[in-house]
């Protein structure tokens, strides 16, 4: 059972896997960092972190959404690696253009081994680690 609802969360996620971060390209074309979380009822939404430190949730369903206090820490949390991966993209602002360039290197593909999840040190111990 549990390989038929890991197959339909990769499914629904487009490969990607659940509570880990990943950088893809939003709608415009455009670098966005985010992952994907189950809430306590399983609805899956996407977690969307900005390059100035917002948090917006996306889901399909018009639910309401029930947060774990283990899920919204784990978003807190991936805040400040999201913030890394920001600073890792920025680079590729082109202000001239007014365009993303270059950055393509930057993406995460589904399945890759090497996105952040729950094993990454500064999820597992906290930010207050990070120098």
């Amino acid at each position: 059972m549990a390989n038929a609802f890991d197959q339909a969360l990769q499914k629904a996620t487009g490969g990607y896997p659940a509570d880990r971060l990943i950088v893809t390209k939003n709608m415009d074309n455009e670098p966005e960092v985010c992952m994907f979380v189950l809430d306590a009822d399983n609805q899956l939404l996407r977690v969307s972190y900005g390059p100035k430190g917002e948090i917006r949730f996306q889901t399909e369903q018009l639910d309401d959404l029930l947060f774990s206090r283990q899920l919204l820490e784990l978003i807190a949390k991936m805040q400040v690696l999201a913030d890394r991966k920001w600073r890792q993209i920025q680079r590729y602002w082109v202000e001239d253009k007014a365009t993303w360039e270059g950055f393509e290197h930057l993406l995460d593909a589904p399945n890759a081994p090497e996105v952040i999840g729950f094993d990454d040190p500064v999820v597992r111990k906290g930010s207050d680690r990070i120098q």
